[in-house]
């Protein structure tokens, strides 16, 4: 690039601007050009007449080399060097952000929540004001502290019978001698076996080794009345120390006797199972700690799609029914497993597949107790494969399918069971953004999360409510990114440089209202001037006369 000095006899932009002179990137011929700064600038012509050459040839692209020129030498040898656009002087230009409709990359993992950063705010919600439940009983999850349990007491009505209990067998068989040896060793007196409080003698209660028994000592026997706290935190932390950390609270009611199991742990009070404190990470598919073991978090598994494998039923075995075991590998009806299983049900090789049996054929397909099933086959022919090519050739017959485990959700079941205004984190990613901003906005929290969860919502619906305004609203935030047209894309990327709250930068936008309904566009230029009032410059390329 050659610097010329401005020429003071040409007209310039009144206040900032950004000089453009001897432009000559692609179709521009020795452009020069003053475009005021800090104001929503549109570049329209013909097709062809160099206005992308302009907006992100030359001025985007500029804009990105002296960023990169700015870095240390130790960081720029990781990044690829850009080359100067071809222009003789470039004046006054801010920091460059282009949203253009270029595709997004072909990441799997990227999602318009995970684009807008929304399931960056989501994340933090769900972990800081979340009720996690046991993925296996459903039971809310809730460390208590010693004093919440005796505050909880307390607060029951005056005059109520309570009970203090210390679960020690929780739905097991067999006599449980050890249990009640325990409670003789406390110095207590009575237990609760099977919902019966018993007095325990010098021999302890017999129980039929075959059926499960719950087993609970009695720790104390009081009434909701002033004066007992003293007492109360006694007896809630000797059934502490016998339950390990948990205890059951029994009230009396109307009907017979309320229980309540709580915990000090972060564990389910009921089974037992225990969990790792609730994390931002716990709800990444992109990390470890947070996505399905069973997908990697992807949602998706590849697998042997019956329909390709089997693809004329009206044929039988012997012509090559199976598809991937057709030509060389038609010896594999000989192994032992499959002509087994075809003596066992009296199939012959010439019988066409529509007259089997339909339990049978499912059970060729998909396994019984002495065979594995035609898919499970081809699956360990494939992982035990000698050469790439007969790898590739099996892979033909396979196709995504919906995780088994997660059911596309990509999260582990601990992440899956926890709630925020009763709905899982994978329930409001399937919201369409119209119905997603509706339920954040009728959150409340209350003390003393409802000074971490309001300032999340804010942030949350923020964005959800500016995809609305975009045209968006049918859009779902679990939508991979990779299945959106470049104008939807487009405006999604808009929506996350609008919630950067960036100042001072000069956003380059390409025909931001292509496949935007007319009734759209003018919320989309509401948006537009909401980011040049942010302080940016915005710079479109567009033909709509709208926008114009």
């Amino acid at each position: 690039m050659v610097d010329r000095p401005s020429d003071a006899r040409e007209d310039r932009v009144p206040g900032p601007a950004i000089r453009v002179r001897g432009a000559r990137v692609h179709n521009l011929r020795d452009i020069d050009v003053d475009l005021p700064r800090d104001r929503l600038v549109v570049l329209t012509g013909v097709s062809g007449s160099g206005k992308s050459s302009l907006a992100f040839d030359t001025l985007y692209a500029e804009g990105q080399r002296r960023y990169i020129e700015g870095l240390s030498s130790y960081a720029r040898q990781f990044l690829d060097q850009l080359e100067r656009p071809d222009v003789d002087l470039i004046e006054g230009l801010p920091p460059t952000v282009a949203i253009d409709q270029h595709a997004g990359s072909a990441n799997p993992r990227s999602t318009v929540a995970t684009v807008t950063e929304i399931h960056d705010y989501l994340r933090l919600l769900y972990a800081r004001v979340g009720v996690a439940h046991c993925p296996d009983c459903g039971r809310a999850i809730r460390r208590q502290t010693p004093e919440q349990i005796v505050a909880s007491v307390l607060a029951m009505q005056k005059g109520r019978r309570v009970l203090v209990l210390a679960p020690l067998v929780r739905g097991r068989k067999g006599q449980h001698l050890e249990a009640f040896q325990a409670i003789r060793r406390a110095q207590l007196l009575r237990a609760r076996v099977d919902g019966q409080v018993v007095e325990l003698g010098d021999e302890p209660p017999k129980l039929a080794k075959t059926k499960a028994h719950d087993i609970e000592a009695v720790v104390d026997r009081l009434v909701v009345r002033e004066g007992i706290r003293p007492r109360l935190a006694e007896s809630i932390d000797l059934a502490l120390k016998l339950g390990e950390g948990s205890v059951l609270l029994s009230a009396q009611a109307d009907s017979g006797w309320d229980d309540r199991l709580v915990s000090v742990h972060y564990a389910c009070p009921a089974c037992g199972t225990g969990f790792e404190e609730l994390e931002p990470r716990t709800f990444s598919f992109n990390s470890p700690y947070g996505a399905c073991p069973t997908c990697d978090g992807l949602g998706t598994l590849s697998a042997f799609n019956p329909e390709l494998v089997i693809p004329d039923l009206s044929l039988a075995l012997a012509q090559g029914a199976v598809a991937p075991w057709r030509g060389a590998r038609a010896g594999a009806l000989d192994e032992p497993e499959t002509a087994a299983f075809l003596k066992r049900h009296r199939l012959g090789r010439e019988t066409p597949l529509a007259s089997w049996p339909a339990q049978v054929f499912r059970a060729f397909l998909h396994g019984e107790p002495e065979f594995p099933g035609l898919l499970a086959l081809l699956e360990a022919e494939r992982a035990s494969a000698r050469t790439e090519a007969r790898r590739a050739a099996l892979e033909a017959f396979r196709d995504p399918t919906t995780c088994p485990d997660c059911h596309g959700a990509r999260l582990r079941p601990e992440a899956r069971a926890v709630t925020v205004g009763d709905r899982p984190i994978q329930d409001v990613l399937a919201l369409p953004i119209d119905e997603a901003v509706r339920f954040f906005e009728g959150l409340r929290f209350e003390p003393p999360l409802d000074r971490v969860g309001p300032p999340l919502v804010r942030e949350i619906v923020g964005r959800l409510a500016f995809l609305a305004r975009v045209g968006l609203g049918y859009l779902t935030l679990e939508r991979g990114a990779d299945t959106l047209s470049g104008g939807e894309l487009q405006r999604v990327r808009l929506a996350t440089q609008i919630g950067s709250g960036l100042v001072g930068v000069c956003y380059v936008l390409d025909e931001p209202t292509a496949g935007l309904h007319p009734r759209d566009v003018d919320r989309l230029l509401g948006s537009l001037q909401s980011l040049k009032d942010q302080g940016n410059s915005v710079l479109v390329v567009e033909h709509d006369e709208a926008v114009i």
